[in-house]
């Protein structure tokens, strides 16, 4: 059945038809809005709708819906740590950042470190201390200067295994090659 007149054209006609078949896909507003759920070829859309700040093709599935589910609210906290914290806290990179007044000796106003935990899949190289650099920069505020990153990979978190071995009373005779005696 059709909506249009008897006197449509063809070019009416042709479009009609191939508008019906669009109203029959499935739109699932829903998923395309959550960025947990959203299809990877619409998250993108999705993270430019959310005004995510940095976005980089090499991160897995899992960091880009992050990146785009906590976008709203690193922009509530935009200009504090706590934004520069939930920014990398996203890509699963623990930070903590170590204001002027908190160093001893103080060190210059307005100025910060920061003490970076690098996740598994991170190597702490020239590329990740740019990609952290990045997104501390978009989230943090513009007075504030960045001091230092120090990177901490995720194989030097652990606690060093010391172990040792002592060995007693025992007489070692040490002959020269060829001179030992069989017994």
């Amino acid at each position: 059945m059709s909506l249009l007149p008897s006197n449509a054209t063809k070019y009416e006609r042709a479009l009609e038809k191939t508008c019906a078949r669009s109203f029959s896909l499935p739109v699932l507003i829903d998923r395309i809005r959550n960025p947990s759920q959203s299809p990877m070829a619409t998250l993108p859309w999705l993270a430019y709708e959310r005004s995510v700040d940095e976005w980089n093709e090499e991160w897995s599935d899992e960091q880009k819906r992050q990146i785009t589910a906590r976008s709203i609210s690193v922009h509530k906290k935009k200009g504090t740590c706590g934004a520069v914290e939930e920014a990398l806290g996203a890509l699963g990179i623990a930070v903590r950042a170590i204001q002027w007044w908190e160093t001893e000796p103080k060190g210059a106003p307005a100025t910060y470190d920061l003490e970076v935990q690098l996740p598994a899949g991170y190597k702490a190289e020239e590329a990740t201390y740019q990609e952290v650099e990045r997104v501390v920069n978009a989230a943090k505020n513009c007075r504030s200067h960045l001091g230092k990153i120090a990177l901490t990979p995720a194989a030097l978190t652990q606690k060093p295994l010391v172990s040792s071995a002592v060995f007693c009373g025992e007489f070692v005779t040490i002959y020269e090659l060829g001179r030992i005696k069989a017994d």
